[in-house]
């Protein structure tokens, strides 16, 4: 296990229905977990909350905030936790 913050590649990636994101947080913190498209605009927030030092991981059913399955294509999540952010790509295929 990590022993500092860490936002891990998700699985499977590319995906069709679903993929799950997974990170550790070093301490207990202020958590915001948002998927963005290419052209930067935010598809959904799926964390945004106080969250305990540990591992978390979370699924992502390729919806956007109204509940609509969004098209095919590159997205990247982004992860902010107190002062730390990391964002990883990912690739939906229908």
């Amino acid at each position: 296990l990590p022993e500092k913050f860490a936002l891990f590649q998700n699985f499977p990636n590319p995906f069709n229905l679903a993929t799950n994101i997974s990170f550790y947080l070093s301490d207990k913190s202020e958590v915001n977990l948002t998927i963005y498209n290419v052209l930067g605009e935010k598809v959904r927030t799926l964390i945004n909350g106080i969250l305990d030092a540990g591992s978390h991981s979370i699924t992502w059913d390729g919806k956007n905030e109204a509940g609509s399955v969004v098209a095919s294509g590159i997205y990247f999540y982004r992860l902010n936790a107190g002062d730390q952010v990391m964002t990883k790509k990912m690739s939906l295929l229908k």
